[in-house]
This record gives C-alpha cells, sequence and structure tokens, in this order.
C-alpha cells in the first residue's frame, strides 16, 4: 500500500519580510523535504559545503539532515512535505539539491494551483491537493532524470554507500554506532539512514546486525569458544545481548542454533 505524502506547510516565502536587515539565514538542520521554486533573482543558496547562486525559475530540493542557509535576497513558492513511502523516498532523494527545471513556468504554474487548492479547497475531501502535489513531484523527478546532474548525484551516493558498507565490513566487531558511520562518509545521520534504506531495502543498524548475526553463526559452527568469547569477538556488548538478538532474528538460542546445525552434519 502507497503512502501518500504529508504536507506540512506552503506558500510563498519572502526572505526579505522575515529577516528584515539580516544579509543571510541561520544555518540550520533540514528536518523534512523541502522543494522551492525562485520566483527572481536572488542571493545564493547553501546545502553542506555545496553553494548554488539563485536565478528566478531554479529548484531547491532539499533533504532531511541537509544543513542549509541562503544569502538573501529570496523569494519562492516551497512545500514542506512529510514522505514516508519507501519507493518515493528512493527517488526523491536522487534528485539534485539544485537544478532548472525544463519548462520553469509550467512548474510555477502548478505551484499556484496547488497553493490555491491547499488554501481554499473544494468538496472532494483534499483528493484535488494530493493529486497536485503527486504532478509537481512526477514533473521534479523527470526533469532530475533527464538532468546530467543527476547522473552525478547518483554516482556519489553510489560512492557513499561503498564506503559505507566497507566501513561496517571492517568495524562491525567494534562497538560502532550510526554517528560513526555517517560521519566516516561526511553525511548527516538522517540523510545518510535514509539513503542507506533506500538503497538497500534495510536500516544501518539491521545491516550490521546481520554482520554480528553471521559472525556468530559461523564461531558457533566452527569452533568451541564460550558464548561470551563468541559474543565480543562479533560485536556485541554482551553475552546477554547476543543471546537476545539471536533469538529474535533466528528463533533459535546460540546452542540451540549449534545443536541443530551438529544434527545437520549427522545426516549428511
Amino acid at each position: 500500500m502507497r503512502i501518500m505524502p504529508q504536507i506540512v506547510n506552503l506558500g510563498l516565502y519572502d526572505a526579505a519580510l522575515v529577516h528584515k536587515n539580516m544579509f543571510s539565514t541561520k544555518l540550520r538542520k533540514v528536518s523534512l523535504y523541502e522543494i522551492e521554486l525562485a520566483v527572481e533573482d536572488g542571493g545564493c543558496s547553501y546545502i553542506g559545503s555545496r553553494k548554488f547562486q539563485i536565478s528566478k525559475g531554479c529548484v531547491i530540493c532539499a533533504k532531511p539532515g541537509q544543513v542549509r542557509h541562503t544569502d538573501l535576497p529570496y523569494k519562492c513558492y516551497y512545500i514542506h512535505v512529510i514522505i514516508e513511502d519507501e519507493a518515493l523516498l528512493s527517488t526523491l532523494n536522487t534528485l539534485p539539491d539544485f537544478y532548472t527545471p525544463s519548462d520553469p513556468a509550467k512548474l510555477e504554474k502548478a505551484f499556484r494551483d496547488l497553493i490555491a487548492e491547499h488554501t481554499f479547497p473544494d468538496r472532494n475531501l483534499g483528493i484535488s491537493v494530493e493529486i497536485k502535489l503527486l504532478e509537481i513531484l512526477s514533473m521534479l523527478i523527470k526533469d532530475a532524470r533527464m538532468n546530467p546532474q543527476n547522473a552525478a548525484q547518483q554516482h556519489r551516493n553510489a560512492e557513499f554507500l561503498r564506503q559505507a558498507l566497507d566501513f561496517i565490513d571492517k568495524n562491525y566487531t567494534r562497538s560502532i554506532t550510526l554517528d560513526d558511520i555517517a560521519a566516516h562518509v561526511h553525511l548527516s545521520k538522517i540523510y545518510f539512514h535514509n539513503l542507506f534504506a533506500a538503497a538497500t531495502g534495510q536500516t544501518p543498524h539491521n545491516y550490521l546486525l546481520s554482520k554480528r548475526i553471521s559472525a556468530v553463526k559461523f564461531l558457533l559452527t566452527t569452533t568451541d569458544r564460550p558464548l561470551s568469547e563468541i559474543a565480543l569477538e562479533s560485536g556485541f556488548s554482551s553475552q546477554s545481548y547476543m543471546a537476545y538478538v539471536f533469538k529474535r532474528e533466528t528463533s533459535y538460542t546460540p546452542m540451540q542454533f549449534k545443536k541443530r546445525i551438529s544434527l545437520l552434519w549427522d545426516k549428511a
């Protein structure tokens, strides 16, 4: 079942009205998807270490976990939206942070129509709002797929993922956390978590646990070491925690698993 995007806020944003007598907005971390269409030339937008000169018709797509700020002036149509659908998450995470759409005028009309429908809804229970939002997302995705910047972003994401998997594979026996993995690939924790989940179908934590469970299985079937040693060598903090996770993931206790493997060997 597909989960529809949830609009948190949208409208026309004019930084000059919000940040009077200021040259730049404050640095902040993005908590949801922020999709913006500039309606006039402005200052510069920054996401992480990247800088982009704002021009009329350009699109800015900031993702959860990214850090951003803007040099003024800046005026745009904007949509702040929560995305939970995994397929849509995977696609939106590959959109470039900045790019110029193929038809800015058409996209601007779509933004205005969505804002009008959201502000003055009819009696169709919000269905028109959802349809117009999906139309905008579809336009952005179609443009991004034709944009060479997107291929570069996908290449960067693939490299981030490769580095993360390599780091986990080499360090799963240590007490590493999501913060450690994200820091290793120089991404924010939220952005890395979403990128990893969209690419692999599992969270970084679940992947890390799967590596540790595999190590436990190997040591159970190839050695006679005590469970306390196996737990520490597999990256678990204690024998009891290893036993709990192992039973939860395999439906067997470690010793039940060891016995089961032995019985299978006897029958071979």
